[in-house]
């Protein structure tokens, strides 16, 4: 999770410098096959707004295209930034795909990429949580809003093997019906196949 956020906040930055606090709130609503829509908004002062305004805001294909090659592993699409010029702020939305993956045990996991995480429940599938990435020096807040879908079951925050904080949860596995569909696709491409032979056959 935090490995595309980060990414997302550095491009946003890089432009304006993070030398006051800044502060930002990326709301992530994760799907039943383990994607996630993407929604980020941050409202700057005069001079930031201007700074970037003149890159990235002014020029958000520029700002996909370094999304896209800085990030390999994942997809990401619908990209959409919408600006507010009158409070300085914009909110930036877009797909990503594989946030979640499935274990040797089959259940999902979602990684937070931080130790102690600061984590709090709002519902049964509604968590928030609060990060000062330590590579903008403290001057940037994120407040993320975590909305698991629901056929998510027995969520629990625990932690990998580096001692990190993750999200562990239940849900079918989309590979499983995939499966099903798949084979009884063949199953069904044999028995047509066989029919059409003797029905040949026959007639000969």
């Amino acid at each position: 999770m935090k490995t595309i956020i980060t990414f997302i906040v550095a491009a946003l930055l890089v432009s304006i410098g993070y030398s006051q606090q800044s502060n930002q709130k990326i709301e992530m609503v994760i799907d039943a096959i383990g994607n996630a829509k993407i929604n980020i908004s941050m409202t700057m002062n005069a001079a930031q707004w201007q700074q970037w305004n003149g890159t990235y805001g002014a020029n958000p294909s520029a700002l996909k295209r370094d999304m896209e090659r800085s990030m390999p592993a994942y997809i990401v699409d619908d990209f959409k930034l919408d600006k507010d010029d009158m409070n300085r702020s914009f909110n930036l939305s877009l797909n990503a795909y594989g946030v979640c993956k499935i274990d040797k045990r089959g259940r999902w996991i979602m990684d937070t990429d931080q130790k102690d995480a600061q984590l709090t429940e709002l519902t049964e599938h509604k968590y928030m949580l609060v990060s000062s990435p330590p590579e903008f020096g403290g001057t940037v807040q994120q407040t993320f809003i975590i909305e698991f879908p629901e056929a998510a079951e027995d969520i629990k925050i625990d932690k990998d093997s580096f001692g990190k904080s993750i999200f562990e949860f239940e849900m079918e596995n989309p590979s499983t019906s995939f499966s099903l569909l798949r084979w009884s696709g063949l199953i069904l491409l044999l028995l047509g196949g066989g029919w059409l032979g003797k029905s040949t056959l026959s007639k000969n």
